[in-house]
């Protein structure tokens, strides 16, 4: 197929939604698709000024954070240049990957696929920094949601969590979605005869990894670290890497790595090598519409250390690939399963040997794709499970 590719921000920024909208468009190629990137869109000086006008306003006078990236002014400037990229030219659909305000003013009769991991409804009464925008940025939200869901052909959402927030918040039609996890965005997959070699390093190494100290637990994670030493006696570490915690969480045994640049060849080694000599990803988050490091980890056969909250339940199973705790869990509890873990090393090999099978079986990128396929293959949405809000864990 032939397919646009729509995006505000830079496509080719691996920073931008922790690389996603870089490696959906990688994986579309490599399954044969032809991908043509028309983002970036750059508001001109006057509409950029005006933005941050808004913003600076309503930083000062009612100390909230305007949302510049919801702005329908924007969104209507952007879905006009898209217009103008694909006058004329041909294309079996377009693709567009987070972004609502890429398109939602768009008019179009090519079909529109929306691929996404939450709903702006969903995760401004999750996330607790969305929790200080002003009330227009939630208006204007709500409008660019639901305009490009009711434009949209079909939806790809990674988690039942997500999609149930479609249907009941914005009425879509449940045969519109397709649900299918998101895959780990590397570049290399590690050599399957290599994910072993952790069991090497006898000091217990912990891989906490995210940009948002306090939604990811940092300080749970830190108070883990505390009880797997002194109330297990186990040598342990614990690597922070992707941002910089609080003075007063720092200790000895703590690495920090907190600026890693997955544009730069050093730094995604650097990464590489962190998730080589870790025996599990630990994010005890607080808030997560998927956890997408738990699939990277995955992929050097390291299992997820994690909270059930949001999407999380639906990449991280429990005995498979890692394990979800309750939101509840403190620190003692945490350190208690990964000491049980860790000791019983038949226990914790059959865990890496798992991790790296989940891994090649459902998180990964060639894996989506095909259910990317399918769409275009059956000539119809492929059947999704049944949604039922029941079944669904939220915080």
């Amino acid at each position: 197929m032939k397919i646009a590719y729509l995006s505000i921000s830079d496509p080719l920024n691996k920073k931008f939604w922790e690389g996603s909208v870089y490696y959906i468009a990688k994986a579309l190629q490599a399954n044969g698709h032809e991908v043509e990137l028309l983002g970036p869109v750059k508001p001109p000086k006057i509409l950029d000024k005006f933005l941050r006008a808004i913003a600076k306003l309503n930083r000062i006078i009612f100390r909230r954070e305007y949302l510049a990236k919801t702005n329908l002014l924007l969104s209507w400037y952007a879905s006009r240049q898209f217009a103008k990229k694909l006058k004329g030219k041909d294309y079996d659909c377009i693709c567009v990957p987070s972004e609502p305000s890429s398109a939602a003013f768009l008019k179009t009769d090519t079909p529109v696929i929306y691929i996404t991991d939450t709903t702006f409804k969903l995760i401004t009464n999750y996330y607790n920094e969305f929790r200080k925008i002003p009330f227009l940025s939630k208006i204007e939200g709500n409008i660019l949601e639901r305009k490009l869901l009711k434009k949209s052909k079909s939806i790809i959402y990674s988690s039942i969590w997500a999609a149930e927030s479609a249907v009941h918040d914005y009425s879509v039609p449940t045969e519109k979605i397709l649900i299918t996890p998101m895959g780990a965005n590397i570049d290399v997959i590690p050599d399957k005869n290599c994910i072993f070699k952790k069991t090497e390093n006898k000091e217990l190494t912990l891989l906490f990894y995210g940009e948002d100290w306090h939604r990811k637990g940092g300080d749970i994670a830190v108070e883990t670290l505390k009880f797997l030493k002194i109330s297990h006696g186990l040598k342990s570490r614990l690597i922070i890497c992707g941002c910089k915690p609080p003075a007063q969480s720092e200790a000895s045994n703590m690495e920090v790595y907190p600026f890693l640049n997955r544009n730069k060849k050093e730094d995604v080694d650097k990464l590489a090598d962190l998730f080589s000599e870790a025996h599990f990803l630990f994010v005890p988050t607080r808030a997560d519409c998927s956890l997408l490091s738990a699939a990277e980890a995955n992929a050097y056969g390291v299992p997820a250390i994690t909270t059930e909250t949001g999407g999380v339940p639906e990449v991280v199973k429990d005995g498979i690939n890692g394990y979800c705790l309750p939101y509840s869990a403190s620190g003692n509890t945490y350190a208690a399963l990964i000491s049980e873990l860790f000791i019983d090393e038949s226990r914790y090999r059959e865990l890496i040997s798992l991790s790296r099978q989940h891994f090649e079986k459902n998180l990964n990128w060639n894996k989506w794709a095909e259910g990317f396929n399918e769409l275009f293959e059956k000539n119809k949405n492929p059947k999704i499970p049944e949604i039922v809000p029941e079944e669904l864990h939220r915080v």
